[in-house]
């Protein structure tokens, strides 16, 4: 049996790793936003009109198909959770087809956030650094922490970002306990990297005015949100269930799927504009913008359509952000709807309520919430995230989440 002091310095070396790790990763998702948003920007500051969303989303279709005949897929989250609970382990070549695929599609309006791409490339990073400073034993747990290191760092939320990936393995909450210092050490370490050289306005923010502190009226207003978030994840998960057996039974090329995918997406947005793109900048318009429930409700299947195609059509994202601005759509209806129920609330409160309901991620459903709105509501957001867990039926979104099979302290070697 190895002796505490030294499995003790083998923990502290490994929180060192970890940072390393977690620096590695936020020059990379550095480079990756700051080239993505550059593209982006000066396409859509030329091709102005909406209908120009069609041939550049087919054409991205096209091209995306290209790479990966060319390279290969990857897969999408599900496969990555698999791959993770049955090897424990992403191999640097994988970022081969996700990077170029990931920064193609987020440029030409897929509904997937970068959050997909950076997890990858985080999970790979942490198995490279794992076997490159000698802790194979630990390879799984400093995968895991590369991942919400990406997570984290792409999305400017390194503690619910760490927290998702502890939490989105698992059918009952978080299982690896031993990674939950070593994720958030390198969580903070791409965060801290990114904001360094880029700037905290490099992150995402969306406008909300804070309603804290909470009253007993806002909290039975959040349970009710989260209740209401409960049928509509419902039928999103059938649906982009449905959406996906379609395109397994197409039985086509993978350059035909992408291209499908990217017609689709096309249309969509031409004519649904807010269901263009992953919805982090959007969202502020569904904030700060007045809409009627029949385009909200419009806007809302036109979305969860464009997420199932997006994925399912083999172009490379996550699906985080996308959740919570369907939420958000939920909770803007409700308000419409429900006479003194307040909208911002209501819309915070369902971007945490839907994302819980449909990935079983209550705690950092409700703390990236809380990170891109600046801290408010944080009580109602947590209640309306718990609640939509709670009281949901097991949905099965992610059939690949699977309870650790290591016993505790599987990490430390008795060889040494």
């Amino acid at each position: 049996m190895e002796h505490p002091r030294l499995t003790e310095q083998r923990f502290q070396h490994m929180l060192v790793v970890a940072a390393i790790l977690g620096i590695g990763v936020g020059l990379v998702a550095t480079a990756f936003r700051v080239t993505w948003l550059f593209i982006k920007h000066h396409l859509w500051m030329t091709l102005t009109a909406t209908y120009w969303r069609v041939p550049v989303s087919i054409g991205a279709g096209i091209l995306i198909g290209i790479i990966l005949y060319s390279t290969f897929y990857p897969g999408a989250l599900s496969a990555l959770v698999q791959q993770f609970h049955s090897e424990g382990r992403v191999e640097l070549e994988e970022n081969i087809p996700i990077l170029p695929v990931g920064l193609i599609g987020l440029v030409s309006g897929q509904n997937a956030g970068p959050e997909g791409v950076m997890s990858v490339v985080g999970g790979s990073f942490g198995t490279y650094v794992s076997e490159l400073f000698g802790f194979e034993n630990s390879t799984k747990l400093l995968t895991l922490a590369g991942m919400g290191a990406g997570f984290g760092a792409i999305l400017g939320a390194p503690i619910g970002g760490a927290l998702l990936w502890l939490e989105l393995p698992h059918k009952r909450g978080l299982e690896y306990y031993e990674a939950i210092i070593p994720t958030f050490v390198a969580s903070f370490a791409g965060y801290l990297t990114e904001a360094t050289i880029g700037g905290m306005e490099l992150f995402p923010a969306w406008n909300t005015s804070s309603l804290v502190p909470p009253t007993l009226g806002k909290l039975s207003w959040a349970i009710g949100i989260g209740v209401v978030c409960i049928p509509f994840g419902l039928v999103y998960s059938r649906l982009f269930s449905k959406i996906g057996t379609t395109f397994r039974n197409l039985s086509v090329a993978i350059y035909i799927r992408t291209t499908i995918a990217g017609t689709i997406i096309g249309i969509l947005g031409w004519l649904v504009p807010l269901s263009y793109f992953y919805g982090g900048t959007k969202m502020n318009t569904l904030l700060e913008g007045s809409f009627s429930v029949p385009t909200l409700l419009l806007t809302l299947g036109a979305v969860m359509v464009a997420a199932a195609v997006t994925i399912h059509g083999n172009w490379i994202g996550g699906l985080i952000i996308p959740h919570m601005f369907m939420g958000a759509l939920v909770g803007q209806v409700a308000a419409l709807i429900v006479p003194g129920l307040p909208p911002m609330l209501a819309m915070l409160a369902g971007m945490a309520a839907f994302n819980s309901v449909v990935t079983g991620t209550p705690l950092s459903s409700a703390l990236i919430a809380i990170a891109l709105t600046d801290g408010a509501s944080i009580t109602p957001i947590f209640l309306a995230s718990l609640i939509a867990f709670v009281a949901s039926p097991s949905i099965g979104f992610l059939t690949e989440a699977a309870p650790r099979s290591e016993p505790p302290d599987f990490h430390i070697s008795e060889d040494n």
